[in-house]
C-alpha cells in the first residue's frame, strides 16, 4: 500500500467503542495540527477526515466477508413480494443496483407507470418504494434477518453510511452535468407561441422564458432561489409531461409572473404550470409552480428563508378522488413549515361531478374574475392587515422618439495645414448641404418626416400581416385564434401590450417600422424590454429605455452572425445595364484616381501621425463626419432623379471632383 495515499472523501470506520481511543491514536492528527478522527453523533460511528492517510485508517474499515446474511429467506423474494402486496406489477425480480426502477401498479392504464422502487444489496438489503397514486411519501423497507453479532452491525453500518455519502457524492456530479446540459439548451430555444395547443386548451398565456423546443413542446426551466436552470419540463401539446432524465427537480420550481419574487409581499404556490399561470393571470401576483405536490414542501422550505418577511399561500389540487388526497396533505405540510395558509379551489356540485380539481378548471368554467376573488378573499382574511393589494397587469409600451437634429458647431482644424488639407472635403460637405437644401424646398425629397409631425392616417396605418392574425374591436386587437385573449393596443402614438413573447412584439415592430419610427422608447416589465431590444436591433431601429447586459449583447451577435451567413448562401441575381437607364456618377478628372472612402482614411491616419493624441482624434473625427456625409451622396441624387426638369437631373449626377486624395496623402 502505498503511504502517500489519502482519502479522497469523508469515510465511516467501524470503530468499536471499547477501542476508541488506539484509533484516535494510531490515526493521529491531519497536517494542519487537526485530529483525523471524528464522530457523528446523528449515525453513532466514528469517521476519517478527508486526506487522511489511508494506510492509517485501513484495519478500521467496513470488512464485507463480515456481511454475509443468512440463507433462511432470499431478500429479492421478500422485497418482490411487498411491492407485489402494495399493487406492483413486476416483469422481473426486484434489482439491487441502488437505482430508481419504474413500473406499472395495478391501477395504471397501458403505458402508465405510476409506481417506482429502489433497493441496495450492499451491507444489509434495504430500499424504498412508492406508488405516486397512493402513497404521499416512500415507503422504506429492509430485510426481515437480524444480525446477531454487535461488530458485524458495526461493519454493516459504516459500509451503508460509506455507500450513501458516495450515492450522494456522484448524484451531485450527475446532476451538475445535466444542470449545465439544461442551461445551454434552454438558452438556445426559442421563446413559446400563444397559439400552442396545450396554452389553447388550458385558455392560458405563455409567460417569460416559457419555451418550445424543435419537437414543438413547451419548455419550462427548473431553477433555484438564485435563478439558475437546473432541469427541464417538457409538455406536449397533447399534455404529457416529462422531467429531464438524470437532472435533479427536488427543491427547484419555476416563478410563473411578470414580476420577481420580493420579500415582504405574499407568495402563492402552485403545482402545474396551468394552474400556476391562471392564478397569475388572474392575480397579477407571481406564482410559484412546483411541478408536483410531492416537491411543493422541498420548494417551501428552500424559499422561506430567502423571503422571511413574505406571507405564503398554498394553493392546492384537491385529489379527492384518490385514496389519498396528495395535493391537500402536501399542501398543508408546506403551510405548516413555511408558518403559512393553504387553500383549495371552491366548486359548485355540477363542476365537482365533471371532476374539477384546481383552479385552471375554475378559471375555464368561471373566469378569471372567479378566481381572482377566491383568492384575494382568503389572503385578506388570513393577513387582514397586509399593505400589498394586488394591481391591474400594467402595459408595455413602444412608444416613437423624435430626435432633434444636433446643431453642427463649424470645424476647427488643429492648425493651418490641417485646414488646407480639409478644405476639399469640406466644398464637397458645403455642396451635398446646399444641394439637400434645395430638393426639400422643391418638394422632391422623399425623406421620412419625424414621428411628430405624420398626419392622422399615417398614425394608424397597419400592415396586411396584422389583418391576417388578430381581430380588431377599435383600437383593440384580439388574436384571431383566440378571441377572448387581448393581444395589443393601438393608440396610435403608442402600441401598448401586456404580453411579452416574440410574435407579438414582432408585429408591433413591424407596425413601428411601417409607420417610420427610427427610434423608439420602452416601459414595461425586463422580459418585454429585452425582447423587443433583440428584435428592433435586428432591424435597426433604435431603442431607449432598455440596457443590455452581457448575455442580451451575447446573443443579439448571434443573431446577427446567423442572419448573415443565411445571407451568404443566398446569392443575389445578376442585372444587366441598360444603357438607357439613368446612372449616377461621380466625374473626375483622368489624373485622378475614383474617390475610395477606405483610401482617405488610410492618408488620413497616415497624415496624423505627427500630431499629439487628442489633435489626432479631433482630426480623425472630421475625417470620418466629412467623408460620411461625401458618400451619402449617390443615394441621395437617386431622389433628385425623380426632378423632371432633364438638365437640372442631369447636372446632379454629375460632380467635379478637385484632386483632395493626392493632398491628403501628403
Amino acid at each position: 500500500m502505498n503511504d502517500e495515499a489519502v482519502l479522497e472523501q469523508q469515510t465511516y470506520l467501524a470503530v468499536p467503542y471499547e477501542k476508541r481511543e488506539q484509533a484516535r491514536k494510531a490515526i493521529g492528527q491531519l497536517p494542519n495540527g487537526n485530529n483525523a478522527l471524528n464522530f457523528d453523533a446523528d449515525l453513532g460511528l466514528w469517521f476519517a477526515k478527508t486526506g487522511t492517510p489511508l494506510n492509517k485508517v485501513e484495519p478500521w474499515l467496513p470488512n464485507p466477508n463480515l456481511f454475509q446474511t443468512p440463507t433462511h429467506q432470499d431478500p429479492a423474494i421478500e422485497f418482490a413480494q411487498v411491492l407485489e402486496s402494495s399493487g406492483f406489477v413486476l416483469p422481473e425480480p426486484p434489482l439491487f443496483d441502488g437505482q430508481k426502477h419504474r413500473v406499472a401498479t395495478v391501477d395504471d392504464k397501458r403505458g402508465q407507470k405510476t409506481g417506482v422502487y429502489c433497493a441496495y444489496g450492499d451491507g444489509h438489503p434495504a430500499g424504498w418504494y412508492q406508488d405516486h397514486r397512493n402513497h404521499s411519501e416512500p415507503q422504506k423497507w429492509s430485510a426481515s434477518f437480524v444480525h446477531s453479532d454487535p461488530l458485524t452491525k458495526l461493519h454493516i453500518k459504516a459500509h451503508q453510511a460509506n455507500r450513501r455519502t458516495l450515492r450522494e457524492i456522484t448524484a451531485a456530479k450527475r446532476y451538475k452535468h445535466y444542470a449545465h446540459r439544461c442551461s445551454q439548451a434552454f438558452q438556445l430555444m426559442p421563446e413559446a407561441n400563444i397559439n400552442h395547443p396545450y396554452l389553447k386548451r388550458k385558455v392560458t398565456i405563455p409567460f417569460p422564458d416559457v419555451k418550445l423546443d424543435k419537437k414543438g413542446r413547451l419548455v419550462i426551466p427548473l431553477m433555484d432561489e438564485n435563478h439558475k436552470v437546473h432541469s427541464l419540463q417538457r409538455i406536449s401539446p397533447n399534455g404529457f409531461k416529462c422531467l429531464k432524465k438524470g437532472a435533479q427537480k427536488t427543491g427547484h420550481f419555476f416563478v410563473v409572473g411578470y414580476k420577481p419574487l420580493k420579500n415582504g409581499e405574499p407568495i402563492l404556490y402552485a403545482e402545474g404550470y396551468a394552474t400556476a399561470a391562471s392564478i397569475a393571470e388572474a392575480t397579477n401576483r407571481s406564482v410559484v409552480m412546483t411541478v408536483d405536490a410531492g416537491n411543493m414542501p422541498k420548494v417551501a422550505e428552500k424559499l422561506k428563508p430567502h423571503y422571511p418577511d413574505s406571507q405564503h399561500l398554498f394553493l392546492a389540487d384537491d385529489d379527492r378522488n384518490n385514496k389519498v388526497n396528495k395535493g391537500v396533505e402536501k399542501a398543508r405540510e408546506s403551510a405548516n413549515l413555511s408558518n403559512g395558509h393553504w387553500l383549495t379551489p371552491r366548486f359548485i356540485r355540477d363542476q365537482i361531478e365533471v371532476g374539477m380539481t384546481d383552479f385552471n378548471d375554475l378559471a375555464m368554467s368561471s373566469g378569471l374574475t372567479s378566481v381572482r376573488k377566491q383568492i384575494e378573499d382568503h389572503i385578506e382574511h388570513c393577513w387582514p392587515n397586509l399593505k400589498n393589494k394586488p394591481t391591474k397587469m400594467p402595459f408595455n409600451s413602444i412608444d416613437p422618439v423624435v430626435d432633434s437634429q444636433p446643431e453642427l458647431s463649424k470645424p476647427k482644424p488643429a492648425n493651418s495645414q490641417l485646414n488646407k488639407q480639409l478644405s476639399p472635403l469640406a466644398t464637397l460637405a458645403q455642396r451635398d448641404t446646399d444641394n439637400d437644401e434645395k430638393s426639400i424646398k422643391d418638394g422632391k425629397s422623399s425623406l421620412t418626416k419625424p414621428p411628430a409631425t405624420q398626419s392622422k392616417s399615417e398614425l394608424t396605418t397597419l400592415p396586411d400581416r396584422i389583418g391576417k392574425h388578430y381581430l380588431a374591436v377599435d383600437n383593440k386587437y384580439y388574436f384571431s385564434s383566440r378571441p377572448n385573449c387581448l393581444a395589443f393596443v393601438d393608440k396610435g402614438s403608442k402600441l401598448q401590450t401586456k404580453l411579452s413573447h416574440v410574435q407579438v412584439i414582432g408585429d408591433l415592430l413591424c407596425i413601428a417600422k411601417q409607420r417610420h419610427w427610427q427610434s423608439i422608447k420602452l416601459t414595461g416589465n425586463k422580459s418585454f424590454k429585452r425582447q423587443t431590444w433583440l428584435q428592433a436591433s435586428m432591424q435597426n431601429i433604435s431603442v431607449k429605455g432598455y440596457r443590455p447586459d452581457k448575455e442580451d449583447i451575447k446573443q443579439l451577435k448571434a443573431l446577427q452572425a446567423k442572419t448573415s451567413a443565411s445571407d451568404k448562401t443566398e446569392q443575389p441575381p445578376s442585372y444587366s445595364k441598360k444603357a438607357s437607364e439613368p446612372m449616377n456618377e461621380i466625374a473626375q478628372d483622368k489624373a485622378t484616381q475614383p474617390i475610395n472612402k477606405q483610401s482617405a482614411v488610410k492618408a488620413a491616419q497616415e497624415f496624423c501621425k505627427t500630431l499629439q493624441p487628442e489633435a489626432q482624434k479631433q482630426f480623425m473625427n472630421k475625417v470620418m463626419q466629412k467623408l460620411e456625409h461625401f458618400f451619402l451622396k449617390p443615394q441621395k441624387t437617386q431622389f433628385q432623379n425623380q426632378n423632371p426638369n432633364p438638365n437640372q437631373s442631369q447636372n446632379a449626377h454629375t460632380i467635379k471632383e478637385p484632386h483632395h486624395d493626392r493632398q491628403l496623402e501628403h
